[in-house]
């Protein structure tokens, strides 16, 4: 099953559906004995984001006290995946700004870059097991959520909160793109994008579309935040090689200029993914859901 809510089901019985699929998919990569467990790890922790955005998407149905519960055992948990990921990222980084400034400088360079952040990493141990105990946990806890009296119309005002919430971080990031600014937009980004995946099925070519734009948006900040964390590391003296060190004021310009190109394309974007007031992105959507749930209906016209 696609992360998806069913328009022809109820709203509890859908959302529960979601969440327990979710959750089992985390736990059983978690618990996968071949493969690759860096990607087993990453795949588990997007898993665990998208449970994470379900909640906050019915969080007007399901109460902030038992929201603050799972919350917050699904962010603890993805915590505790998330240093065997975060130093991959870096490493991901230097890849993407290497073939994106391809012939501005010397392959050594990036090379030694990519060494010199290789040595730093720290084997870690990751306590697999544990975490998908607590995700059995959180699963069985799923059946318990105060879901009774949610409907579509507290899930449309779930999506118009996190849209409202995304608008005003992105006015906060024009006005000081900072980084932290400019990653708490790109949280409210994702959570946009997840909630359109989930209603997608009302209209998917127009709300499918409007998500991969939010998606599209989410990848470029994203990729702004890793390079600022790389120029962070740059900026605190990472022990280069010769070439790279020699070149270090051209790798703090190249990533400068890039995390330029990256902003502003984010910027452009933004004006369009939120055009709309509120209220009015809201009340569109929610004809879609409406419309499609009448015509599941009723069926096929004669």
């Amino acid at each position: 099953m696609a992360y998806r809510l069913s328009i022809a089901d109820d709203v509890p019985s859908s959302v529960r559906a979601c969440a327990r699929e979710q959750l089992q998919g985390a736990i059983a990569r978690l618990e996968q004995t071949h493969g690759d467990p860096v990607d087993a790890i990453h795949d588990a922790r997007k898993q665990l984001k998208k449970t994470r955005a379900l909640l906050r998407l019915v969080r007007p149905a399901i109460g902030a006290r038992a929201h603050r519960r799972e919350n917050a055992a699904l962010r603890d948990a993805g915590l505790a995946l998330s240093d065997a990921r975060d130093a991959d990222v870096l490493l991901e980084t230097v890849d993407k700004l290497a073939a994106h400034a391809a012939g501005r400088l010397p392959a050594a360079t990036f090379v030694e870059l990519r060494a010199a952040l290789e040595a730093e990493r720290e084997p870690g141990s990751v306590d697999r097991a544990a975490v998908a105990a607590t995700l059995r946990e959180a699963r069985t806890r799923v059946a318990e959520w105060p879901l009774l009296d949610a409907d579509w119309d507290a899930v449309l005002a779930g999506v118009g909160r996190v849209y409202e919430r995304g608008r005003d971080a992105f006015a906060d990031a024009r006005e000081d793109p900072s980084v932290v600014r400019l990653h708490e937009w790109r949280k409210r980004v994702k959570d946009l994008w997840y909630h359109e995946r989930l209603l997608a099925p009302a209209w998917p070519l127009v709300i499918g579309a409007h998500g991969e734009q939010a998606h599209l948006l989410s990848e470029l900040l994203g990729d702004d935040h890793d390079l600022a964390m790389l120029h962070g590391r740059l900026e605190a003296r990472l022990a280069l090689g010769p070439e790279a060190g020699a070149d270090l004021p051209a790798l703090l310009g190249l990533v400068a200029e890039r995390r330029a190109e990256l902003r502003a394309a984010a910027f452009a974007l933004g004006l369009r993914l939120y055009a709309e007031s509120p209220k009015a992105f809201t009340r569109r959507l929610g004809h879609y859901v409406h419309t499609a749930r009448a015509a599941q209906r009723d069926g096929p016209s004669a």
